[in-house]
């Protein structure tokens, strides 16, 4: 008889005792039940996982874990979020779209670029969003702007590509800007007698955090610390400043930004789409947390990596899926990556506690960095951090990845997504320079480019579904346009909703 798999559960926002949080519904998507409905099911108990006894709960793996844990990797979440209809609408209707570019890109903190990619004084690169466009440039050694990117004279974009310079030219008429953005020189200036020193390039507020750079088009933006929320204590161990970046990669998708968010959102769709990962990669026992501050929610899963997926039943035993993990992790990155340990798969003693002490001690030397700080899970799970509407950071150096998503002009069925992999920066060593962006365009895949190994394989696989899942929404019953959400597992797709609703909610 197979080993049952236990569960966990717990009650959800209604129950004083897990310190949910209620949040009103928002207007557009709001439940269309009663309030005695809401009430019975707010107190019905959600499932967080489903576990085998070669693959238990990540919080049952964590008891085993050695190095220290920080509190981020304890931390359990606070909130849940509400919404329970989402059309496919808001994935494909142009009048959203532009209602988004407007309430969401318009008036929130956003991840623009890292420091790293303008590291002299005058580099500059653009920053653009949908149809909006801005600058990003380095002023001083310390300090960088953000202005937008059109010409003051006939609207010209004024940066198109990386470029660096004391001087900020327009390729049409020649109009030049200091890197400051005041007014340098107008061309027959005799013919522009209105033309004043008030001609300065319009700024945007720009902010930094873990050597990235934010910007928000609200001039009223509140400051970008309360929109980061607990990333400021989660990574204090893990500092992303500290990080540079080894390959990074702009793709063009034919689906909505949002449609390709969510499908980084959660792991329930490893058994399908990632089937090939399923012996060494927990996916039903994957963490889910969101956690509420004073002005934001940030989510986060955690994929255990070392352990069978629960789904297969224990077919696969904890020490073979240890195994598995480190022949993919000695290939997931290409030539560079650590060899493997000898005869490891002979050893007697072999699971998730091994695997983290190879890659901490291979790692370290080959990267001349020092990770005892870091616990097991850190070293080899999947823990991905989403602040909406386009930063995804990872913890850990189990993936090591920086996300970003992006509407890509104003067609609601395309986007762009832009995935770096990062290391630490070697002790006592300069930084290295930003490598050059690689970009794929709506049919190129991954596995073009060697630099990402077998991650590369992994990504494409989740391309493939993309623009079937956006052209499904498309051809939808009208009695079926919407999405039909696990309450556990894609609850931070629904609090992505709940973050642009609440956006548009309260512009409109």
């Amino acid at each position: 008889m197979p080993f049952l798999p236990w569960t966990r559960s717990v009650r959800c926002r209604c129950h004083p005792a897990t310190g949910f949080t209620d949040r009103p519904e928002p207007g557009n998507l709001a439940s269309r039940r009663d309030n005695h409905q809401l009430k019975a099911e707010r107190m019905t108990s959600i499932i967080e996982g489903y576990a085998s006894k070669e693959s238990p709960l990540f919080q049952d793996m964590l008891a085993n874990d050695a190095g220290p844990l920080s509190a981020a990797i304890q931390a359990r979440g606070n909130y849940r979020p509400s919404i329970d209809e989402i059309p496919f609408s808001t994935y494909t209707d142009r009048a959203y779209a532009s209602r988004e570019l407007a309430h969401v890109w318009g008036k929130t903190w956003q991840y623009a670029c890292r420091e790293e990619d303008v590291p002299e004084v005058g580099d500059r690169i653009p920053y653009d969003v949908g149809p909006l466009s801005f600058i990003i440039i380095r002023t001083a050694e310390e300090e960088f702007k953000a202005f937008y990117n059109a010409c003051l004279h006939r609207g010209t974009r004024l940066c198109s590509a990386s470029e660096g310079g004391d001087e900020i030219k327009c390729p049409f008429h020649g109009w030049r800007w200091r890197i400051d953005g005041k007014l340098k020189r107008v061309p027959s200036k005799w013919d522009f007698p209105g033309v004043d020193d008030s001609y300065a390039l319009p700024e945007i507020p720009i902010g930094r955090w873990g050597g990235c750079l934010f910007v928000n088009p609200d001039p009223n933006a509140g400051p970008l610390e309360d929109a980061l929320g607990v990333l400021v204590d989660h990574f204090a161990h893990f500092d992303l400043a500290n990080r540079f970046t080894l390959v990074r990669t702009a793709k063009k998708i034919r689906a909505n930004w949002k449609t390709v968010w969510a499908a980084f959102l959660e792991a329930y769709h490893v058994e399908e789409t990632h089937f090939d990962a399923m012996e060494f990669t927990g996916d039903a026992n994957t963490q889910y947390d969101a956690f509420q501050s004073a002005g934001a929610i940030i989510s986060r899963l955690i994929t255990p990596a070392a352990v069978p997926s629960p789904l297969l039943q224990d077919k696969v035993s904890a020490r073979d899926a240890a195994v598995i993990a480190v022949q993919s992790f000695a290939a997931a990155f290409g030539p560079d990556a650590p060899v493997a340990p000898p005869n490891h798969a002979e050893m007697a003693q072999f699971g998730r506690r091994e695997v983290a002490a190879w890659r901490r001690e291979s790692m370290g030397a080959m990267m001349g960095a020092d990770f005892s700080h870091l616990c097991d899970a850190e070293m080899i799970d999947s823990i991905q951090y989403a602040m909406f509407p386009n930063f995804g950071p990872w913890l850990g150096e189990g993936l090591p990845l920086l996300y970003q998503f992006l509407p890509l002009g104003d067609n609601p069925d395309e986007s762009l997504f832009t995935v770096r992999l990062m290391a630490p920066i070697p002790e006592k060593a300069p930084c290295p320079p930003c490598p050059p962006l690689t970009r794929l365009d709506f049919d190129d895949c991954f596995e073009s480019l060697p630099e990402w190994g077998r991650i590369a394989h992994v990504f494409d696989q989740d391309m493939a579904n993309l623009p079937n899942i956006q052209r499904g929404m498309h051809s939808a019953a009208a009695s079926r346009s919407q999405l039909t959400l696990g309450r556990y597992q894609e609850q931070r797709i629904a609090l992505m909703h709940e973050f642009v609703e609440g956006c548009l909610a309260g512009q409109e």
